[in-house]
């Protein structure tokens, strides 16, 4: 089966037929500066076929408009996929209440219009934005003035912080009352799910000048740009999937020296073969170069995936030492009995 890339992503909040059309025609045209001819003929395909959808959708509508193509073949045939936004994030984006940041763009005819496009297209960026706006795991930044929650790709305002933070026990104080829903908000597209304060996904943002270490439960990044505080919190989230999987592994050499049948396995992708097909894998924690596994295990969605990523094995201690992949059982089962 050819693999298809998904090429350009585009977002309509509510344009007009006639207008989004038009405004997708005005981006096949800028894409004719596209230096590759391969690439320039594709995302040619690309917007006559997305403006030519366009047309069809009824006035106001708000949806995903979706380019693929198998980026390999000769000749690539892409295909369009239209994806209505539920009445959940409709709200959300219409309402104001989340910002969706990205390559934004107004009718050409209407340049004083409300309503927008938002498009990636850049090589790779399409599928990125998508995963972060469907699926991305929230940050919980503080500047010196808001709380947001937010993604690389969408944000909310929460609240205004009120009184200068100056202290690290100031910081501390604050952060411990910062709850889901008071004043946390959910940026989520699947459902409501306001993000709880954890040991990685607090960060102070911008210029913040305190008496004293803040607690390493909370990081700071002296940027209010939205993707160098995501890039940064990415980075916390890694090192803390480090410190986690090189907790299992620890517990897993003790029971072996316990001689106790195993609750967690590492290093064998034998072994995490067999337990996820037999449905006893809780959880995994696997390097990005799994590639294959991660693609299975995203699809499914049964079990609990912690993705580590970067290529200094130096990094990863007994993580790397042990194959760079490690899991949990519901339960303690000798996997050697079940073709392990």
């Amino acid at each position: 089966m050819a693999s298809q890339e998904l090429i350009v992503l585009a977002l309509s909040c509510g344009m007009t037929a006639a207008d989004l059309a038009a405004t997708l025609e005005k981006l096949k045209e800028s894409s004719k500066s596209i230096g590759a001819h391969k690439r320039r003929q594709l995302y040619w395909d690309a917007y006559t076929k997305l403006a030519s959808k366009a047309n069809n959708l009824a006035d106001g509508t708000y949806a995903f408009l979706k380019y693929s193509a198998d980026v390999n073949a000769d000749s690539p045939e892409g295909v369009i996929e239209v994806v209505e936004l539920t009445k959940r994030q409709r709200g959300l984006v219409s309402g104001g209440s989340v910002d969706v940041m990205g390559p934004k763009f107004k009718p050409p005819e209407d340049p004083s219009s409300k309503t927008v496009l938002y498009a990636w297209s850049e090589e790779g960026k399409a599928q990125a934005a998508w995963d972060d706006l469907m699926h991305g795991e929230p940050v919980i930044y503080i500047t010196p003035e808001s709380v947001w929650v937010g993604t690389r790709h969408k944000r909310a305002l929460c609240k205004n912080v009120g009184s200068p933070l100056k202290t690290a026990k100031d910081v501390e104080k604050f952060v411990g009352e910062l709850k889901p829903d008071a004043p946390l908000k959910s940026v989520s597209f699947v459902g409501n799910d306001p993000p709880t304060v954890n040991d990685y996904n607090v960060v102070l943002a911008g210029a913040f000048k305190l008496d004293a270490p803040l607690p390493e439960s909370v990081g700071h990044v002296n940027t209010t740009s939205v993707t160098e505080i995501y890039d940064y919190f990415t980075e916390r989230k890694n090192g803390n999937l480090i410190v986690e999987a090189n907790r299992m592994i620890s517990s897993m050499l003790a029971d072996i020296g316990k001689g106790l049948t195993p609750l967690i396995y590492a290093s064998s992708t034998k072994e995490a073969a067999v337990a996820y097909k037999s449905a006893l894998m809780k959880r995994v924690f696997v390097h990005e170069s799994m590639g294959k596994f991660i693609k299975v295990a995203t699809a499914d969605g049964s079990v609990e995936l912690n993705v580590i990523r970067g290529s200094d094995d130096s990094k990863f201690g007994l993580f790397g030492e042990y194959g760079k992949i490690v899991f949990e059982c519901f339960y303690r089962v000798d996997l050697a009995t079940m073709g392990a």
